[in-house]
């Protein structure tokens, strides 16, 4: 029986070393993903940010002459006018970067010329004309595929996260020529930062000493760790810094590809260190450029741990004199494990909660409770105090605190929601005073519930909408200025006598019809440069000007083959004879037209794939599911995800997974109808809509094109192979909005991710 006991206490003094170091092993793999996570929304950020300034024209007709001054004063710098034209470039985008600086933490705003010569560093004007291209592929590839591109990189100055985006001009005749590339960086810091509350630890990023060396100058490095071999690039605490020093840890090689998990006890503290690789932007192939190390105070977890262990040793030496007492022992052994398993789930329950509640204080939105009819606000989350500067009990206990603090102009919009329909969804837009006396902009999205007892209540969340609302501003303030530079540009004019039917014409409505300089025409002339969609619309309006209405309108011409976009506003007046005369202009809006449909694609497209994104789908699933609510007409529903798509990322590199993505859009399209839409809704994740397809067809068309993913090749890529998993439903005149439907082909997703992966599933109408 003591052999018997013996053996048990051996087996479970291992299950709990095992347990513990499984723990830790978790914990490490959560963090590695959360890094990964917010690595990725720091690319999208900076693309974003490059995107924004690359758009405007001042800045890209300044490039384009810049970069033409380059190349005919001679070197990588130019001369003199190469120089004025980079300091007009950086006048022109100072203020953009100082904003960006303060509001994003930018960096880095760089220009470069293809195929990766530095044009202008706008964080280091001094510093222009070098070749980046054995040091910065990133900016190679970008300049030599002409699209946009992210990832971790080492420069001359600095290193951090990039985002490179394709400069274009826009000529004349509206074709587009690439100038070159526009890059915005950002460190790591915030990044670390942001993730050390969530991890509640601290982190730190070490770079390759051999990279740091061979790419930034040396004015710009700092002291290299000789025990590291390597640069600190951030840290969260310099706790790592002096470990390393003082020799208290011996870690790998910052080039090791593998994640390791270890604990170490410092001045009665025990932590547990994790460290991964950092890829830059060539990933992979290339092998890592650094590591990034975490650390966190586990010393309650670190006692409890060695705690039970001592617990077991002592039970072996007990087991020899207790035999006697050993089923009274087993018995006390088996609660005391019991309750120690209690101990344990009821302390992750509360670690779980305490994150949760970690989460919500740092989340940007701010979710509140308001009882109905009585208005009264019963709950609003702590972090209103960093969205408003008021704490909760501020604002909970101050009558009409919210409307009070509304802007005057806004305050109609709550008075006029203020008894919603139950189950409706309410969306405002309102100002909002802080306490700093701003206004900040708000997002105010709620849903009135009905509760059991009869009483209603108003749930809703509040997201700080100002930087958004201050960019459609400005966007806004753009448009109007251009209209205005348009009214004062080439505008024809022209005078129709009814009498004699007499349309003279100046030299820029000449041009602009393609007529010769200073010509007399007709009506039957003009309306023949009319394209024929729109002349019905023209005459109309034409006849109606002369009963009296307004002539005002935007129509397509087409002159010697090329289709053009022009606005014409003419008046009709009877002259002092009694003579109708009109008199009229005619101006070109073709450039601006093209801008519309760019920004409209930009709008509603993903840009790597070029397929709907995910706002532009959810607004087309809406209106799909307004269609079936109204005529009961089917609609199929697809949930696509692409199995191993990291594996693809970590093994072929982020390059091949950006080939994958659009050779599936490709594939998937070549499947569809035209009234079909294919979204991408997330990194890997798809989802298709097939209005007029019940659950059968959406299930035939899902496995055709699986198929035909299942047999697609890249190219440059041939031992890549892509399989997808695929969910199906419909909506139903059930669904009440568009999560459930969503939630159900995400479960047959996950059923076949479950089942093998490479396969479709239909799912369970019945569950929402």
């Amino acid at each position: 029986m003591a052999v018997v006991f013996l053996g048990i206490s051996l087996s479970e003094r291992n299950q709990e070393k095992q347990a513990f170091k499984q723990q830790l092993q978790n914990n490490a793999d959560i963090i590695r993903r959360s890094f990964s996570v917010a690595f990725k929304e720091q690319e999208s950020q900076m693309l974003l940010l490059a995107s924004f300034v690359a758009a405007d024209p001042e800045i890209q007709e300044l490039f384009k002459y810049g970069t033409q001054m380059v190349r005919v004063e001679g070197g990588a710098k130019g001369a003199g006018e190469s120089s004025r034209l980079r300091q007009a470039l950086l006048e022109e985008v100072e203020a953009s970067w100082k904003q960006m600086q303060r509001d994003y933490n930018l960096r880095q705003l760089h220009f470069h010329l293809p195929p990766a010569t530095s044009f202008l560093r706008v964080h280091q004007p001094g510093k222009y004309g070098d070749d980046l291209s054995d040091i910065r592929q990133i900016i190679v590839d970008s300049n030599r595929l002409q699209e946009p591109l992210s990832g971790f990189e080492i420069g001359r100055i600095y290193s951090g996260i990039r985002g490179i985006v394709p400069v274009w001009y826009t000529r004349q005749d509206g074709s587009k020529e690439h100038i070159g590339s526009l890059e915005a960086g950002t460190s790591v810091d915030s990044l670390l930062s942001n993730l050390a509350e969530f991890v509640d630890g601290d982190l730190a990023v070490l770079l390759n000493r051999t990279n740091i060396d061979g790419a930034v100058w040396s004015e710009y490095r700092t002291r290299a760790m000789e025990a590291c071999d390597c640069y600190i690039e951030g840290q969260t605490d310099t706790k790592l810094e002096s470990w390393l020093k003082s020799g208290a840890i011996q870690y790998p090689a910052v080039t090791d590809m593998k994640t390791s998990v270890t604990t170490l006890t410092q001045e009665q503290a025990t932590y547990a260190l994790v460290s991964f690789p950092l890829y830059d932007y060539q990933g992979v192939s290339k092998g890592p450029v650094g590591r990034v190390v975490t650390w966190q105070d586990i010393t309650p977890a670190w006692q409890k741990h060695q705690q039970g262990i001592g617990q077991l040793e002592l039970m072996l030496v007990g087991s020899y004199v207790l035999v006697q007492l050993l089923l009274l022992f087993l018995l006390l052994r088996l609660r005391t494990l019991m309750q120690g398993r209690i101990d344990q789930a009821t302390s992750a329950a509360k670690s779980a909660n305490a994150q949760l509640m970690s989460v919500l204080k740092d989340s940007p939105v701010v979710t509140y409770s308001l009882e109905m009819p009585a208005n009264t606000l019963s709950y609003i989350s702590p972090n209103c105090l960093e969205l408003t500067g008021y704490c909760d009990r501020d604002i909970l206990d101050t009558p009409d605190w919210w409307l009070e603090h509304t802007h005057p102009l806004d305050q109609h919009w709550l008075v006029a929601d203020a008894s919603p329909e139950p189950d409706s969804t309410r969306r405002l837009r309102y100002r909002l005073r802080h306490k700093s006396g701003s206004w900040l902009w708000l997002e105010d999205r709620s849903r009135l519930v009905a509760l059991d007892d009869g009483s209603q209540v108003l749930h809703g969340a509040l997201v700080d909408i100002s930087a958004q609302q201050h960019a459609e501003s400005a966007l806004a303030s753009s448009e109007r200025t251009l209209r205005r530079a348009q009214t004062i540009g080439h505008v024809g004019s022209w005078e129709y006598q009814f009498a004699d039917r007499i349309m003279t014409l100046s030299d820029e409505a000449c041009h602009i019809l393609g007529l010769g300089q200073s010509s007399d025409a007709d009506y039957a002339t003009f309306i023949s440069r009319v394209h024929p969609e729109d002349r019905a619309q023209v005459e109309n309006a034409w006849h109606e000007a002369v009963q009296g209405g307004d002539y005002d309108l935007e129509h397509r011409i087409v002159v010697n083959g090329e289709e053009r976009w022009v606005r014409s506003i003419a008046d009709f007046q009877h002259d002092d004879s009694g003579i109708l005369l009109a008199t009229g202009m005619v101006q070109d809006i073709t450039r601006q037209k093209n801008r519309e449909q760019e920004l409209h694609k930009l709008a509603t497209r993903d840009m790597l794939t070029g397929l709907a994104n995910r706002r532009h789908f959810m607004q087309r699933m809406a209106q799909e599911q307004a269609r079936t609510q109204r005529f009961g007409s089917p609609c199929g529903l697809l949930m696509i995800d692409l199995d191993h798509f990291k594996q693809v990322n970590d093994r072929f590199g982020h390059a091949a997974g950006d080939e994958a993505l659009k050779l599936f859009a490709r594939v998937s399209s070549a499947q569809l109808r035209n009234i079909d839409i294919l979204g991408r809704i997330g990194g890997e994740e798809f989802a298709l809509l097939l209005p007029g397809t019940d659950m059968d067809g959406a299930f035939i068309l899902a496995e055709r094109l699986r198929q035909a993913v299942e047999g697609a090749r890249i190219e440059q890529y041939p031992d890549l192979k892509l399989t997808a998993s695929v969910g199906v439903s419909v909506l139903t005149l059930d669904d009440s909005s568009s999560d459930a439907p969503l939630l159900r082909a995400d479960r047959a997703v996950y059923q076949a991710k479950n089942t093998g992966r490479n396969r479709v599933v239909r799912s369970d109408q019945s569950q929402d």
